[in-house]
């Protein structure tokens, strides 16, 4: 059959057809008459599996392996969803970067390279990356002692696998609201009080408390002890206007500080626990926890634990 059929059977352009004979993937024969191209039934076989590959976007060269008998079926197909999926984790990717650089409004060009950049390096980071990432911005905005226990405190949380989009989003707007933070005045009157003390101790201690914790969610009587002592802490200092005074003190330029971080909205919490799953049951639990205590502190004192802090830091002033 002549060139004008093949088509109408196998619905390809004439042009397809001799761009596939070009590439080696048919070799028709010529009636030696008049030198037309005479295609056989399994001329046609081969162009329609040809062009089916080609609508699931089975590269050319990867159907003249199939055809040449250089590589498998199966092999191709997974090959070529490989390549697919790369593609579209890339364009993923942009996708976030674009929608970002679109809600920040930004102008200059300067600063729009520099953010897409940066943006597309941390998208590519590894596991360890991301986590050296995270570390040493927040030992930025946190100077000295306390910026040490700070990342420490998190550091078991920091080992992030951004394998959803769900999780792009939030590690792209993760490193957008640690980019955006200022770094804290190292003269703040808590940040020169936990540069005065000795780090490795406190850091042992909230370590060893944070283990605890962790091996004993499950542990009624330890939780039981626990709140027994919190409720105590806050009951003595409700009986002391000195202590509450000294403390407030405290409690107010600790959450001063804290506010740069998004606290009351939780907004670096509320990205990590989407990014790693044990920060998201851990503060699950500190959750109920904090909760129950705050039942407990109604009951018996007629405030929250956050009415309490906010009372503090109204005895201060």
């Amino acid at each position: 059959m002549n060139i004008k059929i093949a088509a109408e059977r196998t619905g390809l352009t004439k042009k397809a057809i001799k761009y596939y004979e070009s590439e080696g993937l048919i070799n028709p024969s010529k009636n030696s008459s008049n030198n037309y191209r005479e295609y056989t039934d399994n001329d046609i076989v081969k162009l329609n599996l040809i062009g089916a590959l080609r609508v699931i976007d089975i590269p050319v060269s990867e159907i003249k392996c199939l055809i040449d008998g250089n590589k498998s079926f199966p092999d191709i197909m997974k090959d070529t969803l490989d390549k697919i999926t790369e593609t579209i984790s890339n364009l993923e990717k942009s996708k976030l970067i674009i929608s970002s650089i679109i809600n920040k409004d930004l102008q200059d060009y300067s600063t729009i390279g520099k953010q897409v950049r940066k943006l597309r390096e941390t998208l590519e980071f590894s596991i360890s990356q991301k986590k050296e990432f995270i570390s040493t911005r927040l030992l930025k905005i946190f100077p000295g002692n306390f910026g040490k226990i700070f990342v420490n405190s998190y550091e078991p949380f920091l080992n992030i696998t951004v394998d959803s989009d769900e999780k792009k989003d939030a590690w792209v707007k993760l490193v957008e609201f640690l980019d955006d933070l200022n770094e804290v005045d190292n003269t703040q009157p808590f940040i020169k009080l936990m540069n005065s003390i000795d780090v490795n101790k406190i850091e042992e201690h909230r370590q060893n408390s944070k283990e605890d914790i962790l091996k004993n969610l499950n542990n009624n009587i330890f939780i039981e002890k626990i709140k027994k002592q919190y409720i105590e802490f806050i009951k003595s200092m409700n009986e002391d206007e000195e202590k509450k005074k000294m403390f407030g003190k405290s409690v107010s330029q600790t959450m001063d500080m804290f506010n740069c971080l998004g606290a009351d909205e939780n907004i670096f919490d509320k990205y990590l626990e989407i990014l790693n799953e044990d920060y998201k049951q851990y503060r699950r639990i500190v959750k109920k926890f904090m909760g129950d205590i705050d039942e407990e502190l109604k009951k018996e004192f007629g405030f929250t634990s956050k009415e309490f802090l906010e009372n503090l830091k109204t005895a201060e002033n």
